[in-house]
């Protein structure tokens, strides 16, 4: 299932939606510039002129898709984020520890990939309020899922009841984002498996630890977040 692109900063001036296929290619191949003219310049330092000779267009036919360079940066992470979040959700399955370690794997992979762009963006943020609350709803719509699903867990019994759904998620998703964004040049491979143990055993999980169909249909305590009506997708997902 797709992730719905984040809402681009209101304040960041429009963009214009063209009509035809020649416009709409013309504006992706615009978008695709501006992500690559980002990361290599930053955001104060990029101009539309740089951003209209990457795509092969006129400095013109920029301002017909996008009245400034904030409205770019905008649709920038719009995309990016939409591709993250894609990215990070895992496939379903009955082991809770292979679902936290293969999401963790993932988001690791995933900064690495996009890192110099989310640094940007992060960048911006500071001093733009606009695209702060974009990545803080981004990250908020991401904790919310991860503690619904470690509600779901507590409801099977496979972790305390004790454990706080909404901190655990939020502190554990905080521990791999710190790790990925303090840590450069790491190996994902070399260092998912020790963020994996210190998930798991914070919530007083085992890689043995499953949830089977009998369990589904159990009469399990109900956790405080199951009757939030939040779509039911049995994976502990991880943007940190």
């Amino acid at each position: 299932m797709k992730q719905t692109p984040t809402t681009s900063p209101a304040a960041s001036g429009e963009e214009r939606t063209p009509v035809t296929e020649r416009g709409r290619k013309t504006r992706e191949g615009v978008v695709a510039a501006a992500r690559e003219v980002f990361e290599e310049l930053g955001f104060n330092d990029a101009t539309m002129s740089d951003v209209a000779a990457r795509a092969g267009v006129s400095h013109g036919t920029v301002y017909v898709y996008f009245d400034s360079k904030a409205a770019l940066l905008a649709q920038v992470v719009a995309e990016l984020l939409a591709e993250v979040g894609d990215y990070l959700r895992v496939v379903d399955g009955e082991d809770p520890a292979a679902r936290i370690a293969e999401a963790n794997l993932r988001y690791l992979q995933v900064y690495t990939r996009h890192a110099r762009l989310l640094q940007v963006v992060e960048q911006v943020a500071t001093s733009d309020a606009s695209f702060a609350a974009v990545l803080a709803e981004f990250r908020a719509r991401h904790v919310s899922r991860v503690a619904d699903g470690i509600g779901r867990l507590q409801a099977h019994g496979l972790i305390a009841q004790d454990v706080d759904a909404d901190i655990a998620a939020a502190a554990l998703s905080a521990m791999v984002e710190g790790y990925a964004r303090h840590s450069p040049g790491y190996d994902a491979e070399a260092v998912y498996p020790t963020l994996t143990k210190l998930w798991l055993r914070a919530l007083g999980l085992n890689s043995s630890a499953s949830v089977s169909t009998a369990q589904h249909n159990s009469n399990a305590p109900a956790n405080r977040r199951s009757d939030r009506g939040a779509p039911r997708e049995d994976h502990v997902d991880a943007l940190q």
